[in-house]
């Protein structure tokens, strides 16, 4: 089936299990929204959700967190960033519906079903994210978590300036106590193959003449990494499992976190 004949399919199926549900659901108007679905949960609050196909595969269910789209110059790619509230995957292999925090996913994501040989924390396990389990949310959407990510930072005793209604393109100015400015970008980041990776595209563009520093938060460890801008060229991963052979040009998310970075060198 074509991709995008898949698409509308497990579109109509969401739909279909949401009304099951009595949940209250509209489509926008149009193809101009980043979302697929408005949905309201019993208290008024109407969230933006994203449908995604999840494919079974080696025990885990699979899914992108990018939209792909075709111009003349061939296929282009664009992260969400905030601009949806959950992602809705279904697998019809597992009858699986699961509800994703957008902000808890980067280029991909992978829910695990079957046992995992090892348990490790970065594991996300399906049945954490299955939708009657998740319905209604938290409450937690994307500016939720990036204020949540600058009261973290003030508590830690950092001078905090949001820039996020600004033109500039960085999210936020971070201040060490000798009055020292660093122009830095907010980013989510998700656990994948064992590493923390995140949306560098945004950060890839402007360069380390604008941005300095790169703050991700990740869910899936709980912890704020703290990475240099001119550390990398167009993207970096953090190895949060430890790998068989020790390689010095591993760069370790223990060595990246917010404790141990902050302030810069």
């Amino acid at each position: 089936m074509e991709p995008h004949r898949k698409g509308d399919l497990t579109e109509a199926i969401v739909i279909a299990e949401l009304k099951r549900r009595d949940i209250p659901v509209s489509v926008p108007f149009g193809d101009n929204e980043r979302y697929d679905l408005l949905a309201e949960d019993d208290s008024g609050s109407i969230w933006k959700l994203q449908v995604k196909t999840g494919r079974y595969r080696d025990g885990k269910v699979l899914f992108k967190g990018k939209s792909q789209h075709t111009n003349a110059s061939g296929h282009t790619y664009r992260y969400y960033d905030g601009d949806v509230d959950y992602f809705l995957v279904n697998c019809d292999e597992v009858d699986g519906l699961y509800l994703v925090p957008e902000s808890e996913v980067g280029s991909s994501m992978s829910l695990r079903i079957a046992d995992a040989k090892q348990d490790h924390r970065t594991i996300n396990w399906a049945t954490d994210y299955d939708f009657d389990e998740q319905w209604p949310p938290s409450g937690s959407t994307a500016d939720d978590w990036r204020n949540a990510v600058v009261d973290d930072l003030r508590e830690h005793g950092i001078d905090v300036l949001d820039a996020r209604e600004s033109d500039a393109p960085y999210d936020l100015l971070l201040r060490t106590a000798d009055g020292t400015l660093y122009r830095t970008s907010l980013r989510p980041g998700s656990v994948s193959g064992g590493r923390v990776r995140f949306d560098t595209g945004r950060t890839n563009a402007p360069g380390p003449s604008v941005i300095d520093l790169v703050l991700v938060r990740c869910q899936g460890t709980g912890e704020t990494y703290l990475i240099e801008r001119d550390a990398y060229d167009e993207s970096i991963s953090l190895r949060v499992e430890p790998t068989r052979n020790e390689d010095t040009r591993t760069n370790r998310a223990a060595d990246y976190t917010l404790n141990r970075r902050w302030p810069p060198a």
